[in-house]
């Protein structure tokens, strides 16, 4: 399977003009260091909370409360951390919890801007340094704060049981309606999620603590919608999923199955315009780098003359950045939502951006004074044990051995 999903990235594969993801169904969660890539899942107990937290916020699922973040497949964030190509694998057949299915490794390619993007001065961009605690509730609206666009329309929709009721509201902090599992035994008829939004627009569902399926009614003739899967515990949130096109007529119905109890929050459901989407990523093609190299940790982009505005790059903003535009000394990097930030004033027409693990020179410098000590230490040893008197040769000392005593009978 690996082997497979590694060959795959490698023909499609064109870092840094942009990024290739190896996809939402992973073997184990660190998939792109196995087989290769520069997808946004990755495990460690030591990921940066600015990863987490902006992910989180744009619609991604995660496990470990936070330590594995997992690849969100969407295409607005696919233009946003510039994912021009992304695989599409069966979840892993090796894990028997997992539905079976025979369905081969597929590719898909989208139009993404640069690496590097220009978001211009003026409405839209704070004058302060926006953090990812500044975005909202919402993920479809963050996503398009980052973007730079709207995009998406956010309908009012209509959450019913089973037996065609109103769910009670959640508690606890969780905003939205509260589906609970049917009792083993007991009938149950189709939860729904009802709503309208533009005809021929594609339908999302964002549901992090819902455990269960979904699917969008209707469909092509002779087809059916995908289903789309959400698994919520304590510890894991479920990632925003893509249901299929909204019908003629706008009027949508989502049918869904409850495997565990669960919410369905307040604006669950965003319908996505596409061709709004391709004018946003146009024109941050034509305002973004004309070219992007990388090599180690540091990133070179060449920007288009006279750029004012932030300069963005699509890469966390955790500390040890440190990014120059033009011929100006090198400082730490800004952000933009989580995202690298360098502020541009007009005159620069290249940005260089990089990094050094935090504490890493100071650590060198900690490391090395201590070997210098330990050597030192050494020699003064060596020293002091030369100077010291030689032992006498047990070899060469005369000793006159002890008179055996006699009797003096």
């Amino acid at each position: 399977r690996q082997r497979q999903q590694s060959e795959a990235v490698a023909r499609v594969d064109g870092w840094p003009r942009y990024r290739t993801d190896p996809g939402r169904e992973q073997t184990v969660g660190n998939d792109p260091l196995v087989v290769g890539g520069q997808g946004a899942q990755y495990y460690s107990s030591m990921t940066a909370d600015v990863l987490s937290r902006l992910l989180a916020a744009l619609g991604d699922g995660m496990t470990s409360r936070g330590r594995s973040v997992q690849s969100l497949d969407n295409p607005v964030t696919d233009a946003l951390f510039s994912i021009g190509a992304r695989l599409h694998s069966p979840p892993d057949q090796h894990q028997r919890w997992n539905p079976r299915d025979r369905a081969p490794v597929t590719v898909t390619r989208q139009d993404v801007p640069p690496l590097v993007t220009v978001r211009p001065s003026g409405t839209g961009v704070p004058a302060a340094e926006p953090k990812v605690s500044a975005l909202g509730p919402s993920p479809y609206r963050n996503q398009e704060v980052l973007l730079g666009a709207a995009v998406y329309t956010v309908p009012s929709v209509t959450v019913r049981t089973g037996d065609g009721k109103r769910p009670p509201r959640a508690r606890d902090g969780l905003l939205g309606v509260v589906l609970r599992k049917p009792r083993t035994g007991v009938p149950a008829g189709v939860p729904t999620i009802t709503g309208r939004c533009p005809a021929g627009s594609e339908a999302y569902l964002w549901a992090p603590h819902f455990s269960g399926t979904a699917r969008l009614a209707g469909g092509p003739p002779g087809g059916r919608r995908p289903v789309a899967r959400f698994t919520a515990t304590a510890a894991k949130i479920a990632a925003m999923q893509r249901l299929g096109t909204v019908p003629a007529g706008g009027r949508f119905r989502i049918d869904l199955t409850v495997e565990g109890n669960g919410t369905v929050p307040d604006g669950a459901v965003g319908c996505l315009d596409t061709a709004r989407l391709a004018a946003a990523v146009r024109h941050l093609k034509a305002t973004g780098a004309s070219e992007v190299s990388v090599s180690g940790g540091t990133l070179h982009a060449r920007l288009p003359a006279g750029s004012t505005g932030t300069a963005v790059v699509a890469v966390p903003r955790i500390a040890g950045w440190r990014c120059a535009a033009g011929g100006k000394a090198a400082v730490p990097a800004e952000q933009y939502y989580g995202l690298i930030a360098v502020p541009l004033d007009g005159s620069a027409t290249s940005l260089t951006c990089t990094f050094h693990p935090p504490g890493l020179r100071l650590g060198a410098a900690v490391g090395g004074a201590s070997l210098l000590v330990l050597a030192l230490l050494g020699v003064l040893g060596a020293v002091r044990r030369g100077r010291l008197p030689g032992r006498p040769d047990p070899s060469r000392t005369s000793t006159h051995p002890r008179e055996r005593a006699t009797s003096a009978l």
